[in-house]
């Protein structure tokens, strides 16, 4: 008996195969292993200082921050000198005015004398 495959067949049964592969290599790349075996990459990244070539620190926001190190220094807490307060100037006191000038005035005349 000779078996003869169409085009038609041939492409369906080549895009099966296909598929089948795709699946079973990605079903291939999931580990069961518990999670600190799986992930030992990231023990390496979390140290690890990576730069550009300018010198700037570059960084991953993903998971818990990094320790301190040369990109990431601790913190350390600086002096903060002491606010002197000064108080306001005092008010300005009203001007008075200068008192008025004296008058002087002609003595008055003697009194006068009646007849008798």
């Amino acid at each position: 008996m000779k078996t003869t495959f169409t085009k038609k067949q041939l492409s369906i049964a080549v895009a099966c195969a296909l598929a089948l592969s795709f699946a079973s290599g990605a079903a291939r790349a999931q580990s069961m292993a518990p999670a600190d075996e799986r992930e030992l990459w990231m023990e390496n990244s979390r140290t690890m200082i990576w730069k550009n070539a300018y010198g700037e620190c570059w960084h991953s926001f993903y998971g818990p921050p990094p320790p301190p190190n040369e990109c990431a220094p601790a913190p350390v807490a600086q002096y903060v000198a002491p606010v002197v307060v000064t108080p306001p100037p005092p008010p300005p006191r009203a001007v008075e005015p200068p008192p008025p000038a004296p008058v002087i005035q002609p003595a008055p005349p003697p009194p006068r004398r009646t007849r008798g």
